[in-house]
């Protein structure tokens, strides 16, 4: 059953008895393992009878992420197994290591979908002590407990989870099965996974196949090359583009020839992930030759409407920028484009002509566009040093927070982040506290452990700030040396933060990295300001057929939202649309073949505003036209949303879904970066 179906069960009369019983109180990562850190609330909770009744109190408890033993033991032993089930998601969403006990009990349960949900459950509060639970669920007489078992596996990523799924393979009774046992292997990147898919990469069943692939594509090690060169070849075009994906990040030169062979133009995947890989491998392999038979190819490719194909072309011509046509091409586009295309025409020639393009990058550097500055501070790296270093100084002072944002972003290397530490500490006193974890992130690039004494005094100063960034940034610079005693005060003092989600993060590094006892740094919850009648009312609300339409220059798309799944995400969204939030926006990020992004009013990327929501992971697959929540961590979510161009089973659980685009995708896949929202409408259709 559906977490739909679940959700529908509820009923007004049913959240009304709960009110009058007074029954309740209220993260490209899965929470560790955790010890207990207080005591159960030893308050008297009669079971819940319904779903209906369980509902407000469990969302209220994710909402804080609180965990009250009294309220999720009545919701996990009510006679109804909806509410079991809801139980069981509470659980994995709370994340405290207590989960552990009642979810063990509930992968016993009677009711499959009880199995189903406590399996997903177990997998997102991420303790691998729930394995030897877990495995005996491949063979439950439901398939969709045992591929739901699966997935949880994975998602644990033990020795055991690999062991019992590479076992469990072989014996599998439907294709359908034999298939999510092969995609739960895909996380662990090991000989032994490597093995386990090899036997079906040739199955005739094209589900099996796919899984197969997808196991040896997504981590690819290098005994697989010859395998996914041929997968180059499949008939489905997203295995074949995952396939050409992974041989970029092998970046082997002998995958030059193959991967232009499948920059054919005729299926759309393949040819950007293949154009895409192709720009690695060559990035990785100085002398390996472009394809000669290709420049007619990439040149046309790079003049195409669709600007998934345009983008990646006018990358790869980076390579052939001493040929007339491709020089030609570039250098019309970098002087009379527009926005995206202009941005990457630009970065191309400035790689492929180094010291040649100095007046090409002066004359970006001058430019009234910031985006076009910021392009040229990303790609100053390819000048000489010298060089370099003076433009980068004069656009580390620009007015603009998005071209000092890629000034910092153009530091690829320790060398050239020590090479301008000056800079760099200038960005720390910079007023915008995105350019400031953008700093810290430099800081750390630069591997110098004196830097941590800088960390220490950047979180303690951003205690009267309300943006989460700095310490963040603080916490992932601390992480990179968990054996120095000045990374863990660094991480304790973002445990002291004022703000509940940086305390949390800190906790949750403090446990995992630096192996402190869960027991001296206890979960801090979440103060919402809700009562159980608000939390009644939202779920209510969010249960509405709320649609929304987005409006751009390139056409008008629809999306529908699964207030069932994601009750909280969905009535955050509403409420922004309604308030004009998302009006004017540009479009801040387009992946080809991956996602288009929005919800940031700055255009930088770090925009939001100005608080987070919970995350609320659930069972709904990102297939092509999903809507997802962008992240920066657990429970930073806030306005930032994004489109899936293409199936992407590697978010599934990580990142909250809550809605699907139901009319024109056409759209999402013409986006470039830079367009902007005309306007989002939210409203409820009738039933």
């Amino acid at each position: 059953m559906s977490w739909a179906n679940l959700r529908r069960a509820l009923s007004v009369l049913g959240a009304a008895f709960l009110l009058a019983t007074g029954c309740a109180h209220q993260i490209d990562d899965p929470i560790e393992k955790l010890a207990p850190t207080r005591a159960p609330t030893a308050v008297a909770t009669p079971a819940f009878a319904s779903l209906a009744e369980a509902e407000p109190a469990l969302t209220a408890l994710e909402d804080r992420r609180a965990f009250e033993g009294a309220t999720l033991d009545a919701a996990s032993s009510s006679r109804d197994p909806l509410a079991r089930a809801r139980a069981a998601l509470a659980l994995g969403r709370i994340g405290d290591a207590r989960a552990s006990g009642p979810l063990g009990r509930l992968l016993g349960d009677g009711s499959p979908d009880v199995r189903s949900a406590a399996a997903f459950a177990a997998g997102i509060l991420g303790d691998q002590g729930l394995t030897d639970s877990l495995a005996p669920l491949l063979a439950d007489s439901d398939p969709a407990v045992a591929a739901r078992a699966a997935w949880a596996l994975g998602f644990l990523e033990s020795s055991g989870g690999e062991a019992a799924l590479t076992a469990a393979i072989p014996s599998a009774a439907t294709p359908e099965l034999r298939a999510a046992f092969l995609r739960g292997l895909w996380r662990f990147s090991t000989p032994g996974s490597r093995s386990g898919a090899m036997p079906y990469v040739a199955d005739p069943d094209p589900s099996v196949r796919t899984a197969a692939l997808y196991v040896l594509a997504r981590r690819p090690q290098l005994t697989s090359l010859d395998a996914l060169t041929g997968a180059l070849e499949d008939p489905d075009p997203q295995t074949a583009a995952l396939a050409a994906r992974a041989l970029g990040i092998l970046g082997k030169a002998e995958s030059v020839g193959p991967l232009a062979r499948a920059i054919d133009g005729t299926r759309g995947p393949v040819t950007i992930n293949a154009m895409l890989g192709l720009a690695v491998v060559l990035e990785q392999n100085p002398n390996a030759a472009f394809p000669s038979d290709l420049r007619a190819r990439v040149i046309l490719l790079a003049g195409d409407a669709n600007p998934n194909l345009a983008i990646p072309a006018l990358r790869l011509l980076r390579w052939q920028t001493e040929d007339r046509e491709a020089f030609r091409r570039l250098w019309t586009v970098a002087s009379t484009g527009k926005e995206r295309r202009q941005q990457v025409a630009l970065q191309a020639l400035m790689a492929g002509l180094g010291a040649k393009s100095l007046d090409l990058a002066d004359t970006a550097i001058a430019s009234p566009d910031p985006y076009l500055r910021g392009a040229a501070a990303e790609a100053l790296s390819f000048l000489p040093a010298a060089d370099a270093a003076t433009r980068r100084a004069r656009l580390a002072a620009d007015p603009e927070v998005v071209v000092r944002l890629r000034v910092l972003d153009g530091l690829k290397t320790p060398a050239e982040a020590q090479g301008s530490r000056a800079l760099v500490a200038a960005l720390l006193e910079d007023s915008n506290p995105g350019v400031r974890a953008a700093a810290l992130d430099a800081l750390a690039l630069s591997e110098d452990p004196g830097i941590l004494s800088v960390c220490l005094q950047m979180v303690t100063r951003s205690y009267g700030d309300r943006d989460p960034d700095v310490p963040i940034s603080a916490i992932g610079a601390a992480e990179k040396t968990p054996e120095n005693s000045d990374a863990r005060a660094v991480v304790e003092a973002a445990y002291r933060h004022p703000s509940t989600l940086v305390s949390r993060l800190a906790r949750r590094s403090l446990v995992k990295t630096f192996h402190a006892d869960p027991a001296e740094f206890p979960w801090r919850e979440y103060v919402t300001g809700k009562s159980l009648a608000d939390y009644a009312a939202l779920l209510a609300d969010a249960r509405r057929p709320w649609t929304a339409t987005v409006e751009t220059a390139r056409g008008t798309f629809t999306l529908r939202f699964s207030g069932d799944a994601a009750p909280l995400t969905v009535m955050n969204f509403v409420g922004l649309a309604r308030k004009g939030y998302f009006d004017g926006a540009p479009i801040h990020r387009v992946v080809p073949g991956f996602v288009v992004q929005d919800g940031d009013p700055t255009g930088t990327g770090n925009g939001g505003p100005g608080y987070e929501i919970r995350d609320e992971p659930n069972t709904i697959p990102y297939l092509t036209g999903t809507v997802g929540m962008a992240l920066a961590g657990p429970d930073t979510g806030g306005s930032q949303w994004f489109v899936t161009q293409a199936p992407q089973p590697h978010l599934d659980g990580g990142y909250t879904v809550f809605g699907s685009v139901v009319s024109g995708m056409d759209v999402p896949l013409r986006i470039e970066q830079g367009d902007r929202i005309i306007r989002v409408t939210a409203s409820a259709e009738s039933r």
